[in-house]
């Protein structure tokens, strides 16, 4: 039983959840994360916020020191250790241990602006929002011009700034945690939940952003854009009922471009990089392989510093 969830359902078969304290729960599934881990706790409780905190860390599967590194903060995080290396698997056991909501899943190797909390806790004060994201700055630490030149694009669509996805954190608040028994066995947990939500439930909070480092090398983007695709794909095919919140993604995308003559040089390596998940998406799931593959080349090197 997860706890917080009564045995009663609601008319739509969900479980409810019975009200809690006021407070702010954050989940961080993270799988040899030992290189990160400290960077993206320290931006979280550096956080300001006008309720209690809980903090989660869910060592899954691990063979480095993430966990090691996670006890170093004592009281201000807890830390579960599972041998199973699944991040969905840690994501609910996770859930099953927070106590607060608004309810957030941070992605380990990314770091918040010291406001961002309480600025995605405000944005709840509005009844109708279910999901809230933060805005989010893209850091792309390579010295590839033509990749450069992808992610200026890639990034400047309408789509990537008004999406709750690619941030590496998104909350949720009691209502939409009714609407589902656990996490399924999906790659693309956040487009899930996100599907859970009509569009006016969800929210882009302002004025706070999450730091996401982007792959330093075409390797490393083209297994993360792969696994991209492949848990969209996964999840269409599964979750067939979702789609109808799920419509109109890209309107505006090829209009913007072509009033912007100084992106059109970029256009040929993203439709080449889409083209490239794409195909290599649909193999996976058509040989029912799994699509997680990470980026390596961000998790190299010393532990950041959030800025």
């Amino acid at each position: 039983m997860i706890r917080g969830i009564g045995h009663s359902q609601n008319r739509a078969g969900w479980p409810i959840i019975s009200d809690m304290s006021r407070g702010f729960s954050v989940i961080i599934a993270a799988h040899d994360e030992g290189a990160v881990i400290e960077a993206t706790l320290l931006s979280v409780l550096a956080n300001r916020l006008d309720r209690p905190l809980q903090v989660i860390v869910v060592a899954n599967g691990c063979s480095d020191d993430t966990a090691e590194k996670a006890r170093k903060f004592a009281s201000s995080v807890e830390v579960i250790e599972t041998p199973v290396g699944n991040k969905i698997n840690a994501i609910n056991l996770g859930d099953r241990a927070a106590k607060y909501f608004p309810r957030a899943f941070l992605d380990a190797d990314c770091q918040l602006s010291e406001n961002l909390l309480q600025c995605v806790a405000d944005s709840f004060e509005d009844p109708d929002v279910r999901i809230v994201a933060p805005g989010v700055k893209y850091v792309y630490q390579g010295h590839n011009p033509i990749l450069a030149g992808y992610y200026q694009l890639w990034r400047s669509l309408p789509y990537v700034k008004r999406n709750t996805m690619a941030r590496g954190f998104y909350a949720i608040d009691q209502r939409l945690r009714e609407r589902y028994v656990e996490f399924p066995s999906l790659i693309a947990d956040d487009k899930f939940i996100r599907n859970l939500t009509k569009p006016d439930e969800r929210r882009v909070a302002k004025d706070c952003f999450t730091t996401v480092y982007l792959p330093a090398n075409f390797k490393d983007l083209l297994k993360v854009k792969t696994r991209w695709t492949f848990g969209n794909l996964e999840l269409a095919e599964r979750r067939p009922d979702l789609n109808v919140n799920d419509q109109g993604e890209h309107d505006g995308a090829m209009k913007y471009v072509l009033a912007r003559p100084w992106l059109w040089v970029n256009v040929p390596t993203f439709l080449l990089v889409w083209w490239y998940a794409k195909r290599a998406a649909r193999k996976k799931l058509s040989e029912k392989r799994a699509g997680w593959e990470r980026d390596e080349s961000t998790r190299m090197g010393t532990a950041r510093v959030a800025g």
